[in-house]
C-alpha cells in the first residue's frame, strides 16, 4: 500500500486516481467528475482487503470512462 500514487481504484461505484499522499489519507481525483476526494488510507486498505474496492487495470479505466 506504500506506493499507491498513480494507481486507479474503484470504490463505492466511484473510479478514483490517487494523486498524492496526505499523511493519513490519500488525495484522489474522481476520474469521471475530476473532483478531488480525500480517503483515509486505512479505509481504502480495508476495502481492498474485503473486496469492496479494487485497483483497476488500464482496460477497466477505459471502460469506466466510456460508461
Amino acid at each position: 500500500m506504500d506506493n499507491m500514487i498513480g494507481k486507479k481504484v474503484i470504490i463505492s461505484g466511484m473510479a478514483i486516481e490517487i494523486i498524492s499522499d496526505d499523511d493519513e489519507r490519500w488525495e484522489c481525483r474522481n476520474i469521471t467528475t475530476k473532483e478531488t476526494v480525500f480517503i483515509k488510507k486505512s479505509v481504502l486498505k480495508n476495502a481492498i482487503k474485503l473486496g469492496k474496492a479494487e485497483v483497476m487495470s488500464e482496460l477497466d479505466v477505459n471502460k469506466f470512462k466510456g460508461s
